[in-house]
């Protein structure tokens, strides 16, 4: 089971980004933040991660290694919990049922990416 990292912060932020590198600076910066962060690198493991960790929002890459990210925004808006998108994809290849959610195209900086993070709410 994945920890969240330690921090002051009561959020927890799934992160879904399969590109470790990426997904070590999303970690340190939303726990320098005060968020504390579930990392997932995988649809697979990011559905596990939901079903084992209390989250308060994500931020999901959208193509990842076993395929699309969106069985896991299906979950996440089924739960009323809030997400965006950070991704090199473009947003038109979100399906349109979650259009709505915030899009940050990569690269992006890392203080838009805490000041979109920051507004996310059920």
């Amino acid at each position: 089971m994945t920890r969240p990292a330690e921090s002051e912060s009561g959020s927890v932020i799934l992160v879904v980004e399969d590109e470790i590198e990426l997904s070590w600076l999303f970690v340190e910066a939303l726990g320098d933040a005060g968020f504390r962060v579930v990392p997932a690198y995988s649809v697979a493991d990011a559905l596990s991660s939901l079903a084992s960790h209390t989250v308060d929002a994500a931020i999901l890459d959208v193509e990842l290694r076993d395929g699309p990210v969106f069985p896991v925004a299906d979950q996440m808006a089924a739960r009323g919990i809030p997400f965006l998108f950070a991704s090199a994809v473009y947003f038109q290849a979100v399906p349109k049922r979650h259009q709505g959610a915030p899009f940050v195209t990569k690269p992006f900086s890392v203080k838009e990416l805490l000041h979109l993070v920051s507004r996310l709410r059920p």
